[in-house]
């Protein structure tokens, strides 16, 4: 009985460590995961929430992700703890429509 609760556990501890990787091979390519993040009014990532171009970013780029309505930012699903936001590909997204990007904490 206890050795089959301590397996158990083990798995489930493996899977989270597993699924809380924050880089993930897809396709053949690296993508950096990160918590929550927004594109900003300047380009250097200072200034503030461009709400419309985070909430058009969030939902276009490939992610387990969702805009936040009430804190104005790209979320992962698990809340502010989660690391699936594709970092880069927000990055990318942000900066094709003039504006920068930041991780919020």
């Amino acid at each position: 009985m206890r050795t089959t609760f301590t397996l158990i556990t083990t798995l489930i501890i493996s899977a989270l460590t597993a699924s809380a990787s924050p880089v993930e091979n897809t396709a053949g390519r690296l993508m950096k995961r990160g918590g929550p993040e927004i594109c900003t009014s300047h380009l250097d990532g200072s200034g503030e929430t461009d709400e419309q171009v985070t909430k058009d970013c969030c939902a276009a780029v490939p992610q387990q992700a969702y805009f936040n309505e009430a804190e104005k930012q790209c979320q992962p699903y698990g809340g502010h703890l989660g690391n699936s936001v594709d970092t880069g590909a927000m990055v990318k997204c942000c900066a094709s429509r003039g504006r920068g990007s930041r991780a919020v904490r």
